[in-house]
């Protein structure tokens, strides 16, 4: 009986069973030969047992002995080779998700679980001072940074707000909020995109608000442990509200970021930001701002700063404004 084994891709498998098939007839015995007539035998390939006994006895004296098959010895197990420890870190790092890569399970709500595991700086600052007698002035300035550096990205945001009033009424109402992002390159690790948005509120300016978007291309020409240089440069635009300027303008960027160590608790810190706008008679801006941070204990820090900002354009107003003040600075 044969059994036949089908494999068909559209209706699955079918068994068919083969017809019954029919053994070749036996093959026929040859007759034995006369006994008389058949040529002689020949002696068995093994002469050795028709021998006499003291014979044999000698011929086995003279046969070598049977090699015996060596005994197989099992291979030395091989040790893996060791990973040194600079590699293994490297391998856990492009493991990690990273920026958009994967999603892995975890809080939902957290920065963490979209954008990769990172980094996280944050502070918190405050100034107040007053005067009773005389004159009667009262001070305040708030402010907060948040810095995530993460596998792909460098995230940036800041706020400050500074108030001041005296007898006669407020004499400064203002607040800015800036908000930047970095791509660090992969073709070399002191390039990198940036793309930076910034909002400015000043009640005692011709605006009411200001609107700043722009981006461009930054680069590190030094940077230690101690030591931190950025320079950049693109373009973008900004619009102010509530201004006799009306309509977008198109504008230019350059800027210069600097921070330095001094010590272990000191460190000096100045950030420079140029806009020009493409058009010649709308003028431009910068920005300086100025820091100088002495640390405590248990994570606060005395901060000194200025930050001077100069319009060209400031529709029948002063074209600079400084701000100074001495301020309690929070890390956490």
């Amino acid at each position: 009986m044969e059994f036949v084994h089908y494999l068909q891709p559209d209706d699955g498998l079918r068994f068919a069973y083969g017809d019954i098939q029919l053994l070749p007839p036996i093959p026929e015995v040859p007759k034995a030969e006369n006994p008389a007539t058949a040529p002689a035998e020949e002696p068995p390939a093994d002469s050795a047992a028709t021998l006499p006994p003291a014979e044999q006895e000698k011929s086995a004296e003279e046969e070598p002995a049977a090699e015996q098959p060596a005994e197989e010895v099992p291979p030395p197990e091989e040790k893996p080779p060791e990973i040194p420890e600079e590699t293994i870190e490297e391998l856990e790092e492009e493991k990690s998700y990273g920026y958009l890569d994967y999603v892995p399970y975890g809080q939902y709500y957290a920065v963490d679980y979209w954008f990769g595991d990172a980094t996280w700086k944050k502070s918190a600052e405050l100034g107040f001072n007053g005067q009773t007698g005389n004159t009667e002035t009262t001070s305040l300035r708030v402010g907060a940074k948040i810095r995530r550096e993460g596998a792909a990205t460098i995230f940036t945001s800041e706020f400050k707000h500074l108030r001041t009033s005296d007898k006669e009424g407020l004499t400064q109402n203002n607040a800015f909020f800036k908000h930047k992002l970095d791509w660090p390159l992969k073709l070399h690790e002191n390039w990198s995109l940036f793309e930076n948005t910034s909002l400015e509120y000043d009640e005692f300016k011709a605006f009411d608000m200001r609107l700043v978007f722009n981006g461009g291309v930054s680069y590190k020409p030094y940077k230690t442990d101690a030591t931190d240089w950025t320079l950049s440069v693109g373009s973008g635009f900004s619009q102010e509200f509530g201004s006799p300027q009306k309509g977008i303008i198109p504008e230019a960027t350059m800027g210069s970021d600097f921070s330095h160590k001094i010590t272990d608790s000191q460190k000096i810190a100045l950030n420079t930001d140029f806009f020009p706008a493409f058009a010649a008679d709308q003028g431009y801006r910068f920005t300086v701002d100025a820091s100088y941070t002495v640390a405590l204990d248990h994570g606060l820090s005395f901060k000194l700063s200025a930050f001077d900002r100069y319009d060209s354009t400031p529709n029948d107003r002063k074209r600079n404004d400084l701000d100074y003040a001495c301020l309690l600075l929070w890390e956490f």
